[in-house]
């Protein structure tokens, strides 16, 4: 009887057993990539022909030691294919006015498939305390 009472208990139990395959010989793992946001910033704009072809990811700027504004703007590319686009940078004082002679010229860009890269560029004089950068379909 007691054999019975620990078969009967002992058959309650259900044990799972979960198996993984293994990968094939030579097989890499695929990265896990993370997505990063689009920032929406008012000193930004963006060609319409560009909005699903680029993202903008980061954006910094600092005032140097020299009193140039430095910025940062990091760009990623949302295709699977190359993306060539311009980019201008204007520049505004203190008080919000437009410095036209600090104005850059259009500026040709390239981003390999899905590739992060950032424009970091200085102020052409200390007046620049804020910017905007456009960027344009084509080069």
């Amino acid at each position: 009887m007691p054999f019975l009472v620990l078969l009967l208990a002992a058959g309650g139990c259900v044990t799972h057993v979960e198996t993984i395959p293994l990968p094939q010989a030579g097989a890499q793992p695929k990265p896990i990539v993370p997505q990063r946001q689009t920032v929406t910033d008012k000193r930004v704009v963006i060609d319409p022909a560009l909005v699903h072809a680029i993202r903008i990811v980061g954006i910094k700027s600092t005032m140097g030691p020299e009193g140039f504004l430095k910025i940062q703007v990091n760009v990623q590319s949302l295709f699977h294919t190359l993306q060539q686009f311009s980019y201008r940078i204007d520049w505004f004082d203190e008080n919000g006015l437009n410095l036209p002679m600090a104005a850059s010229a259009a500026m040709p860009w390239t981003l390999l498939s899905h590739e992060t890269s950032f424009l970091a560029v200085t102020a052409p004089t200390p007046a620049a305390r804020d910017f905007r950068v456009t960027f344009f379909a084509g080069n």
